[in-house]
Formats: structure tokens, C-alpha cells, sequence
């Protein structure tokens, strides 16, 4: 079998956070328990990894992990996280799981990733609230 990752991140996001091409958006804030702070969930600039989700996606073919235990699981692992200012990314917690190994190397995988470009509310950098969604396939 061969396996392969697949990621949905810009149209997930956009559906996710109801990001509009208008030229003004009104920014959305909300009190994460987590951290302990309030962080937007909706911005006029999404944060971004480093060269778009082209990129994301290769980054993530090139270092996930597949298991030899046998299982046979699909589905989308979503990683909830904060993409700080500095394009750090904290609070990385499985928002919706699909298998214990595909959970933990999603989470894995999310905890190796370079700094992201910030997200911007009205021309200033901000913390983001930012759902990854990874899907694992299996294909014959």
C-alpha cells in the first residue's frame, strides 16, 4: 500500500475563521483558556507558513512518519494552535483526533514546524487562534 498526506489548510481556514476578500474585516478575539489571554480567531491577514500551503504540504510529505503496526485508518487529525507574533507556534492540542499514532504524529509533525508569517488585525501582528487540519489516506 501506499501512503499518502494530504493537507486542506487554506480552504479549511477560510471556511473555519469566514474569511472574506473584503478590504476591511473586523477582527474577532476570544479568551483562550489555555494560555490564559485573549487571541483573535478572525484577522485581515491570515498567518502563513513560509512559501504558502505548497510548501506546508511538502514540509509534511517530507516528515511524517507512517506506522508498520498494521492499522488501517483515514481521516483528518485537527491540530488547534496559537501562531504568535514572533511566528512561533504554541498550544499545539489535538482539537479532533482520528488514532492514537496518527493523533501523535500530527502533533509531532506541527511541533517541528519552521516559524509561520504572523497573522495582522488592521496592519498589526497578533496572535492567532489557528486550526491545521492533516489528513491521512491510505491508498492501494
Amino acid at each position: 500500500m501506499k501512503h499518502s498526506l494530504t493537507i486542506f489548510l487554506l480552504s479549511w481556514t477560510v471556511l473555519l475563521f469566514g474569511q472574506t476578500d473584503s478590504a476591511k474585516t473586523e477582527c474577532k478575539t476570544q479568551f483562550d483558556s489555555l494560555s490564559n489571554r485573549t487571541v483573535y480567531t478572525m484577522v485581515d491577514n491570515l498567518p502563513e507558513f513560509p512559501g504558502g500551503v505548497d510548501s506546508l504540504q511538502k514540509y509534511v510529505r517530507d516528515n511524517i512518519i507512517w506506522p508498520d503496526d498494521g492499522a488501517d485508518f483515514q481521516g483528518f487529525v485537527y491540530i488547534s494552535v496559537i501562531v504568535e507574533t514572533d511566528g512561533n507556534l504554541t498550544n499545539k492540542t489535538i482539537f479532533k483526533g482520528i488514532y492514537e499514532f496518527a493523533d501523535r504524529e500530527a502533533l509531532r509533525i506541527v511541533g517541528k514546524i519552521p516559524k509561520w508569517n504572523p497573522g495582522k488585525c488592521n496592519g498589526k501582528v497578533v496572535p492567532v487562534k489557528y486550526c491545521i487540519p492533516i489528513k491521512f489516506k491510505l491508498e492501494n
